[in-house]
Parts: structure tokens; C-alpha cells; sequence
């Protein structure tokens, strides 16, 4: 093999892991986003939870004049006000959004990495690697102004690539949902 040849198989390995690099990537944003809704929903339904808690049983310590109610009433309305403040301190729709900012921007990233594998043989070297370094630079930059994934979305990423096939059709999948006439 000449070194030309070695020179481009280099260079597509090297785009093909940037762009399974940023599937991950993107895939982990999502999964996060996802579980931090999951969290941000249980947050809100346990602050409903405690003040029904800490109501009721103010008002019930107040008919029935017994110290457990009041106590309940009080356990509950201290859990609330702690549960109050961390939903306060710790703005849970605000990481939701900036992962989904991310994954978004990633998506983007994602399809040129792909079309670029595609007209990777019918475009010149220096054209290759200069849409490669704009990739790069557009990773970097969402990778700066983004917050970072974490193990747990990640290990989430991986299952859903690898087992549950998340992002990949089946033979003849794709053309199934595609309008009639677009398949061929």
C-alpha cells in the first residue's frame, strides 16, 4: 500500500471516531436531559406532596387538637422548605435545557461528520481535512459553552447504541417510513 493510500485510511479512521465520538456525545446529553426531568418531576411532585402534608396537618392538629398532626404538619413543612430551596438553588430545567442545546447543536455536528464519510472518496485531501478541523472547532465549541456529560448518562449512551440499536435502522427500515416514491 502506498503512502497516499495509508495517508487516507488514517485520515477516514480518524473522522469516522470523531463522528462516533459525537454520536456518544450527543446520545449522552439526551439521556441526561431525560433523567434530569425524571428528577425535576419527582422534585415537584414531592413539594406538592409536602405541603399537602404540612397544610392538612396543621389544619387537622387544629380540629383534633393532637400533638402528632402538629408535629407531622411541622416535619413536613421544615422537608418542604429544605426541598423548596434546593429546587430554588439548584435550577434543574436550566440543565435540562442546556443539555438539549448541546445534543441539538450536536445533531448538526453529527449529520456533516456523516455526509462528510460519504463524499469522503470523491473530495480531495485538503478539502477533507479542512471540513475536518471546522468539525472539530464546532465540537470544541460546544464542548466550552455546554455543561459536561457524566458517567451515568454515558454508560446510558452506550446501552441504548450498542444493545438497544438507538440510532440505526434495520434493512429496509428507513425505507418503510419514507414517503412513497422516495425509496427508490
Amino acid at each position: 500500500m502506498d503512502d497516499d493510500k495509508k495517508y487516507r485510511d488514517r485520515l477516514r479512521n480518524q473522522i469516522k471516531e470523531a463522528c462516533g465520538k459525537v454520536i456518544y456525545t450527543y446520545t449522552a446529553h439526551h439521556k441526561l436531559a431525560d433523567r434530569l426531568e425524571k428528577e425535576n418531576k419527582c422534585v415537584k411532585n414531592a413539594q406538592i406532596i409536602l405541603t399537602a402534608l404540612s397544610s392538612c396537618g396543621f389544619f387537622a392538629s387544629i380540629i383534633t387538637n393532637k400533638a402528632i398532626l402538629t408535629w407531622v404538619g411541622g416535619i413536613s413543612a421544615v422537608l418542604s422548605l429544605c426541598l423548596n430551596l434546593y429546587a430554588k438553588e439548584y435550577k434543574i430545567q436550566n440543565e435540562v435545557s442546556q443539555h438539549r442545546n448541546a445534543a441539538n447543536m450536536l445533531w448538526d455536528i453529527r449529520e456533516s461528520y456523516v455526509s462528510l464519510l460519504v463524499d469522503f472518496e470523491v473530495l480531495e485531501d485538503n478539502e477533507i481535512q479542512k471540513r475536518r478541523d471546522i468539525l472539530c472547532k464546532k465540537v470544541s465549541e460546544v464542548n466550552n459553552n455546554y455543561p459536561a456529560t457524566d458517567v451515568k448518562s454515558y454508560k446510558a449512551a452506550q446501552r441504548a447504541l450498542k444493545d438497544e440499536e438507538e440510532q440505526t435502522f434495520k434493512d429496509n427500515e428507513v425505507d418503510s417510513i419514507l414517503p412513497n416514491g422516495i425509496d427508490k
